[in-house]
């Protein structure tokens, strides 16, 4: 018996080609789309970056600007200091050292206990994160950048005084503290330690105290040594002032005339 097979003829499929016009349109609209995304994706990305940049520039602005504030009440703090200890030195070296003169204790406690009150200390969050972080490119223009390089070069240095001068004080200052002055005297001012003894003297140029104060060990008080270690008070807070603050002084200008250029800027 002879089966039926059916026989499935499949259909033969013309394509026709296309005019080469139509294949280079196609072409040319998949180019543009993914040029335009890229351009898009490129724009929105220099969007951020720009905010950004104006949202760090701004930041660092306050921070700089708020350091240079700081940095002048220091200075007058370190001129207020100098003037006393040219009174100290002028007065130990000949005048009486048993009948004190009102200023005496005054000036004594500016030369040689006034210390970290009158150190400048940098706030370098916003530095030290434009550093750390790689933000500093989101600053475009070359002489900001390098402005902030150098201010970073002039805090180094700065600290490094610090601890120089905080070092002088331990091993010269305070010794001669210790065996010579009264501090009683220094209680009464500080109101036994309720106000600080700087903030006390800036609101009374001289403070003399309820009673009576006198130098300890007298016997022991050299007029020479006393006149040469307030001399040496003198010029390492000079050294400082001018070798290190002024420098860090003109840097903080600089940074923040090119941030107040690039990002028109305004103190607040």
């Amino acid at each position: 018996m002879t089966k039926n097979m059916e026989v499935h003829h499949h259909p033969q499929l013309h394509h026709e080609k296309k005019p080469w016009k139509e294949y280079f349109l196609e072409f040319l609209m998949i180019f543009l789309a993914v040029t335009m995304g890229f351009f898009a994706e490129t724009a929105r990305e220099n969007i951020a970056e720009k905010s950004h940049a104006n949202e760090l520039a701004k930041s660092l602005y306050q921070e700089v600007y708020s350091d240079s504030v700081d940095m002048q009440y220091r200075l007058s703090l370190r001129r207020e200091k100098e003037d006393h200890i040219y009174y100290f030195r002028k007065y130990v070296k000949d005048s009486s050292l048993v009948n004190l003169s009102p200023r005496f204790y005054t000036s004594f406690f500016w030369t040689m206990e006034v210390t970290s009150s009158i150190q400048f200390n940098p706030n370098d969050g916003i530095l030290n994160q434009l550093r750390n972080s790689g933000s500093l490119r989101y600053f475009k223009s070359l002489n900001l950048q390098n402005s902030i390089s150098k201010l970073n070069v002039f805090i180094l240095n700065l600290r490094n005084r610090n601890s120089q001068e905080d070092a002088f004080v331990e091993g010269f200052s305070r010794p001669f503290l210790q065996k010579y002055y009264d501090f009683d005297w220094e209680d009464e001012l500080t109101q036994y330690g309720k106000v600080s003894g700087v903030e006390a003297l800036l609101k009374s140029s001289v403070f003399v105290g309820a009673h009576p104060h006198a130098i300890r060990n007298l016997k022991d008080f050299d007029r020479g040594d006393a006149e040469a270690l307030a001399t040496n008070c003198m010029l390492v807070g000079r050294v400082t002032k001018l070798l290190f603050y002024m420098p860090y002084v003109k840097a903080n200008h600089e940074v923040l005339q090119e941030l107040r250029k690039a990002y028109n800027l305004k103190n607040e």
